[in-house]
């Protein structure tokens, strides 16, 4: 005679009582098949396996009748309530020298058509387990007909199942089935309910697959705790540290000795913000807003290393870095255009705030916030200085969106050529603004990432005010620019066509500049010597020596056309590559039309061209693209 336990998965009120009121004629039912109902229970899925080893352990019984073990989703459900149990029961099998190379499996069985559903038993060792299905009606019949129909299985797979255990080598193959005879088991202990710990700490007696569950979970939670740290660095204890050093370098820079000449002296302690670091040369404010910011130059900067674009003013590593000059700035913070570059910060912090004035994803200005912050001061050792906003403009810096205006240009060969360099920022600019300006001037330009396209840059430009000329500016008559110039990739997106920009020569002969109050003959070439790199990065013209004239013209240089080509010859980019500079590759993935017989995939470009070196342009070329044909 088997004893019995009786174990419900459902522990709500309704089922414990459905329970209660049908033991009697449950343990009778049962007694007249030879089983003796010892005990029931109702527990959760996640506590069977605990449930189970501890009444294994205390000998109370060796049949165990689990009800509501299986729902509609059968296979699955069962796997799902018996995962761990099935695992911690195959992991006490005992692998001898004729096992050791083995895995011991529990053979599973169905039991179909109880009541109209299925049900699944399995035993070890003479305990048998039988796990019937979900029945809102009629449970004693149900248990009744579970338990004869599991019989008729056990009875069944005997012979060759005797411990209800089989051996699968590596490949899952099963093993000669007379191994299944000569099965031990190891001393059952009883099952505690785990702790916090216990749970996720992959334990000696767990089964494999239990350790495994385990080891996911470790690697889940250890990369959640990893993304929170992340996410609470970035927004909240970068922010505190990049907050704090902000804070620090302020206090030293306003703290001032307190002379009686102080309201007519410089707004920064110079001294004073040398002593921590001799590399800071400017201090950048827009007023009312949190750009107010030491600006650092660090020499031997170059097109491949810029110091402070990931350190501060202390010269340790930040995310944030630091506002500083760039390397094309020849003359430092005398140079004709102070280029400065800043990051984006998501906090608002270093230059994020020139999105304020065309805010991120739109392609207008915000005219209201430039009305409310037209200037922009900086000041260097040298004297103090405010500067009045002229453009404010978004382009960018990729081959594959065609022509890009080089902003990066410090120094310039003529005045025409400044001139024409104002102008294209002027025709880029989201706002009409009336500022003058002329080639006595000098400008600033401040940078910063923005994300309308692919490595796209948001730009503000500045000139300095003039001896004796008023701060104000009546942005009353601050207009928003109806159609500002951008890069080729703005047009194939939002349609129309590219106007040509001309030049500033051109344009003032036209009557088209009325911002210009310079003397008008203006001498030398308009060439921008860097618009015409091929790179956005390359360097301008070198400075000349100290007392060398300087060229009125760029030096002249080659360009040759090269095309790539989609499968029909047509164009799919185009460039016009300094002769020298390596071959650009353009972004995304031309296609050929599958047929009846074949699709085609993109494999690169052919660049495979007999006496053409890729990395030193100096001939014209189209290129075309390879495909693979794959089979349907």
């Amino acid at each position: 005679m088997y004893n019995c336990e009786l174990i419900s998965l459902k522990k709500n009120k309704a089922d414990r009582e459905a329970l209660e009121g049908i033991m009697d004629a449950v343990s009778a039912e049962l007694s007249s098949g030879g089983v003796a109902l010892k005990k029931t229970s109702q527990v959760s899925p996640k506590d069977l396996s605990a449930q189970v080893f501890n009444s294994l352990c205390a000998g109370e019984a060796d049949m165990f009748i689990i009800m509501n073990a299986v729902d509609s989703s059968g296979d699955e459900s069962f796997r799902k309530n018996f995962y761990d149990l099935i695992g911690r029961l195959e992991a006490r099998v005992v692998k001898d020298e004729a096992h050791k190379n083995l895995a011991p499996k529990l053979k599973i069985s169905s039991i179909p058509d109880i009541k109209g559903s299925k049900g699944y038993c399995f035993s070890l060792c003479g305990v048998r387990f039988i796990a019937l299905p979900e029945s809102p009606s009629a449970p004693l019949e149900l248990i009744s007909e579970g338990v004869k129909k599991a019989d008729e299985v056990f009875e069944r797979l005997r012979e060759q199942y005797p411990e209800g255990v089989y051996f699968t080598d590596k490949s899952g193959i099963e093993a000669d089935p007379a191994l299944n005879r000569s099965v031990t088991l190891t001393e059952l202990k009883p099952q505690k309910k785990q702790g916090f710990i216990k749970s996720f700490i992959p334990l000696k007696e767990d089964s494999r697959r239990m350790k495994t569950r385990k080891i996911i979970v470790l690697i889940a939670i250890v990369a959640f705790i990893g993304a929170l740290i992340y996410v609470l660095d970035f927004y909240i204890f970068g922010p505190m540290r990049n907050n704090a050093v902000t804070s620090e370098i302020q206090s030293i820079a306003y703290n001032k000795s307190g002379d009686d000449n102080e309201e007519n002296g410089p707004a920064q302690d110079w001294d004073a913000l040398k002593e921590v670091n001799e590399e800071i040369v400017g201090w950048i404010t827009i007023p009312d807003t949190v750009v107010d910011y030491p600006v650092l130059e660090h020499t031997g900067d170059d097109r491949y290393h810029q110091y402070y674009i990931d350190r501060s003013y202390k010269k340790g590593g930040t995310e944030y870095g630091s506002i500083f000059i760039d390397y094309r700035s020849t003359d430092s913070t005398k140079s004709r255009n102070v280029i400065m570059h800043g990051h984006n910060m998501r906090d608002g912090s270093q230059f994020h705030t020139l999105l304020n004035y065309s805010h991120e994803g739109d392609l207008k200005g915000d005219l209201e916030y430039y009305r409310e912050h037209p200037i922009v001061i900086f000041n260097t050792p040298d004297g103090d200085a405010k500067y009045k906003i002229i453009s404010v403009f978004k382009t960018s810096t990729r081959y594959e969106h065609g022509e890009f205006f080089n902003y990066m240009q410090g120094e310039f060969n003529s005045d025409a050529e400044f001139m024409n360099f104002v102008y294209n920022t002027r025709i880029r600019s989201m706002f009409d603004i009336p500022v003058t300006v002329n080639e006595n001037d000098q400008i600033i330009t401040l940078s910063t990432c923005c994300y309308e396209f692919y490595e796209w840059r948001c730009v503000l430009v500045a000139r300095k005010i003039r001896p004796g000329e008023s701060e104000s500016v009546d942005v009353d008559l601050a207009e928003l620019n109806s159609s500002p110039l951008f890069p080729d990739v703005y047009y194939e997106r939002y349609g129309n066509t590219r106007p040509d920009p001309g030049t500033f020569k051109k344009a003032y002969e036209d009557g088209k500049v009325s911002w210009y109050d310079g003397k008008g003959d203006l001498k030398g070439s308009e060439d921008l010597t860097a618009t015409l790199a091929a790179n956005p990065t390359d360097p301008p013209t070198e400075k000349p020596k100290p007392g060398e004239t300087k060229p009125t013209d760029p030096p002249p240089v080659t360009y040759y056309p090269v095309t790539f080509c989609n499968y029909d010859g047509s164009q799919f980019a185009a460039y016009n590559v300094r002769e020298g500079d390596p071959l650009p590759i353009p972004d995304g993935t031309p296609t050929l039309p599958e047929d009846d017989s074949y699709r085609y995939e993109f494999t690169g470009w052919d660049l495979n061209i007999e006496g053409v070196d890729i990395n030193s342009i100096n001939v014209g070329l189209n290129i075309y693209p390879n495909f693979k044909a794959i089979p349907k």
